[in-house]
Parts: structure tokens; C-alpha cells; sequence
């Protein structure tokens, strides 16, 4: 949304009303143009005839203010739809967190049926049984351990890619790619080579970006082979997020750049030529810079912390499950009562795990309910 304030200084007490509205809305139309914005999206207002008419109660001088129409703008459309997106957005991250949350209670049932089936299989067996249980139990768990190398190898590989992604959109390397910019910019006169380093400087931010995708896409492949392969080993269930899509950033660049290129022209060259004029314009421009690489790295974090959440929650319950395994057997060698004690404990937790199912389904029920999808891309439009 646009706001052309101050419209207070057309009122001419020679000019009819209709003809000082026709003035205003030329200017609308006029802004609208040169934006390249539908006319709907530029509004026209005096703030402090507004508030001199919301203090002294003038109901004429509020609508002559227009500033009622523009909160009418703000609480019906633009708040309403960010509201559907916020609300959308929320949906869409409990249902992953769901999803999560059930493989890793899925994950956690599985473990204690296996060790429910050993134990049942220990009744009436004799020690040489058990103790060959036991050893079992250990031989699996090195096994294991074994394979944590590996683990520790992809991590290792891992990280390093996300150490050059962070690098690649980190606010030095931001800062290093517009210095070309601000150094045409900090010359007095006309900045004649200004709009040269402007594109110049959009075809290193589309690069890096690009090099942070490809990263991110490797990490990715690296991540679902390793996930899949946990999977089948050890039965795991490892869901590979989904990878965050820095094609959309790209576009925000591509928009940036072209409502920024307007005041490099030949028509705002004297305009550049003011000190004033290019700071504010580099200020400007950084600022929206800022936002998007600072979003793309707050996703590809989001994308890593999910991926490694899951790992570790899986993995730290499955040194658990062997302990407690081990810690079963050595207490059943000790004495054969503690046989159907443990296997007595085990099923109250298969218990607290299905009201646990129960639980996580009434939390996350009321969340899910989100407006379509195809309304969210309306409302990303007309918020746009």
C-alpha cells in the first residue's frame, strides 16, 4: 500500500470540492503510474486533519481527511490478510511438528515391543539363555556405536556446507557485494557509472544465491541418503524436511532491483547528484537487501535445526533403548522375579504412549485448521 499524506495543502477555498478531489485523484493516478501499482493499492490522506478531527470530534473533517477510508483499507484487507497468512504459515509448521512428533512416539513404540517380545521370550528360559540375550544385546549396540562414525562423518561434511552457505549470505558478503554501489554513489556530481554497478551488483546476489541453493541441494541428497539408509538399518524414522526454496528470494531480488532502477535513470540524475538523495537511497536499498538474505539464511536454519532435531531425538533414544535393555537383562540374572516386573513397566509405558497419541492429537487439532492454499497466494498478492 501506498499513502500520499498531507492532502490538506490542495484544499483551496477557491476550488469547489469536486474540483480539489479531482486534483487528489490525479495524483493518485499519477503515483499509481509511475509505481506501476493498480490505483486501489495508492491512497490519499491528511493524518493530522485526522487527528485534529478525532480530538475535536469533527465528523466532517474526518471524511474530508480520508483517513477513515485508509483504516477501513487496513483493518479489512491488509491486516485480515496477513492474519490468513500468519494463520496458514502456523498450520503448516504444527503439521510438520506433528508429523514429527507421531514418527518419534511410533518410533518409541517399536523399541519397546521389541524389548516386550525379548522379555516374554526370557520366561521359563534358563541363564545360559539369558546370558546369550545379553550378549546379543551388546553385539547390536557396537554395531551401533560403529555406525555413530559415520553419522559423525556426514554431520562433519554438513556443517562445513552450512558454514559456506552462512558465509555466502551473511551480511559481510552482502555489505562486500554492494561496496561497488556505494562507492559510485559516494561520488559528487552525476553518478554516471551508478546504474552499471547497480546490475553489477544484482548479478553477484543472484549468484550467491544461487551457490547457496546448489549447497543446500547437496546437503540435501547427503541428508536423505543418510536418513534413508539409519532407516533401514536401525529402523529408524527419519523424515527429510523439506528443503527451503531460495528460488523465491531470487524473485524478491528481481523486484528490488526493478523498483530501485527507476531513480538511476537519466530523469533522476540531478536528484542522485544530491549527497542527500543517494544515502537515502542506499539506506533504502540495503534495508530490503537485508530482509531477504536474512530470511533465506532464517530458513535454511529452520531446514538444518528440523533435519538435526530429529536425528538426535532418534538417536539419543536408541542409547537409551539399549541401556535399558541391558540394565533388563542384568536384572533379570539377578533374580527370575524382576522377569515380569520390568515386562509389567514396559507395558504401562506402551500405555503412556498411546494416551501420549491421544494428547498430541487434541493439542494440534484446533492448529491445523488453515484457510486454502489458494487463498493464501491471494492474500500474498494483494499484501504485495
Amino acid at each position: 500500500m501506498v499513502v500520499l499524506n498531507k492532502i490538506d495543502t490542495l484544499w483551496d477555498s477557491l476550488s469547489t470540492p469536486e474540483q480539489v478531489a479531482l486534483q487528489i485523484e490525479r495524483q493518485r493516478t499519477g503515483s499509481a503510474s509511475v509505481l506501476g501499482l493498480p490505483e486501489r493499492q495508492v491512497m490519499a490522506l491528511s493524518a493530522q486533519k485526522g487527528l485534529v478531527a478525532k480530538v475535536t470530534g469533527d465528523d466532517r473533517l474526518l471524511r474530508a481527511s480520508r483517513l477513515i477510508d485508509f483504516e477501513h483499507v487496513l483493518s479489512q484487507t491488509v491486516m485480515h490478510d496477513r492474519h490468513q497468512i500468519l494463520k496458514a504459515t502456523v498450520a503448516g509448521t504444527v503439521a510438520e511438528l506433528c508429523t514429527q512428533a507421531g514418527h518419534a512416539l511410533q518410533a518409541q513404540r517399536r523399541e519397546l515391543a521389541e524389548q516386550r517380545t525379548e522379555l516374554n521370550g526370557l520366561r521359563g528360559k534358563n541363564a545360559s539363555v539369558i546370558n546369550h540375550m545379553r550378549l546379543r544385546i551388546e553385539h547390536e549396540q557396537a554395531e551401533f556405536g560403529a555406525s555413530l562414525a559415520k553419522i559423525q562423518a556426514v554431520r562433519s561434511v554438513h556443517l562445513k556446507l552450512m558454514r559456506e552457505v552462512f558465509d555466502t549470505l551473511g551480511a559481510s558478503m552482502l555489505k562486500q557485494s554492494v561496496e561497488p554501489l556505494k562507492t559510485q554513489l559516494r561520488h559528487k556530481g552525476l553518478k554516471i557509472g551508478a546504474r552499471k554497478a547497480y546490475g553489477e551488483v544484482f548479478q553477484v546476489l543472484r549468484a550467491n544465491l544461487g551457490r547457496a541453493d546448489r549447497s543446500t541441494d547437496e546437503m540435501q541428497v547427503m541428508l536423505t541418503a543418510a536418513f534413508r539408509q539409519l532407516n533401514t538399518e536401525f529402523g529408524f524414522s527419519l523424515q527429510i524436511p523439506n528443503r527451503p526454496d531460495l528460488v523465491s528470494f531470487a524473485r524478491d531480488l528481481n523486484e528490488i532491483e526493478r523498483n530501485h532502477l527507476q531513480y538511476l535513470g537519466v530523469g533522476n540524475s540531478l536528484r542522485l547528484a544530491q549527497e542527500g538523495f543517494a544515502v537515502r537511497l542506499l539506506q533504502a536499498l540495503m534495508a530490503r537487501l537485508r530482509a531477504v538474505f536474512e530470511s533465506a539464511l532464517d530458513a535454511i536454519e529452520m531446514w538444518n535445526k528440523s533435519a538435526n532435531a530429529q536425528l538426535d531425538r532418534q538417536l539419543r533414544d536408541r542409547r537409551l533403548g539399549f541401556a535399558r535393555r541391558v540394565d533388563a537383562i542384568g536384572r533379570i540374572q539377578q533374580a527370575a522375579g524382576n522377569l515380569e516386573e520390568r515386562i509389567g513397566e514396559i507395558e504401562q509405558q506402551e500405555q503412556e504412549l498411546r494416551e501420549r497419541d491421544v494428547r498430541l492429537i487434541q493439542l494440534t487439532t484446533p492448529m491445523l485448521d488453515a484457510p486454502a492454499a489458494g487463498s493464501d497466494e491471494a492474500a500474498l498478492r494483494r499484501v504485495a
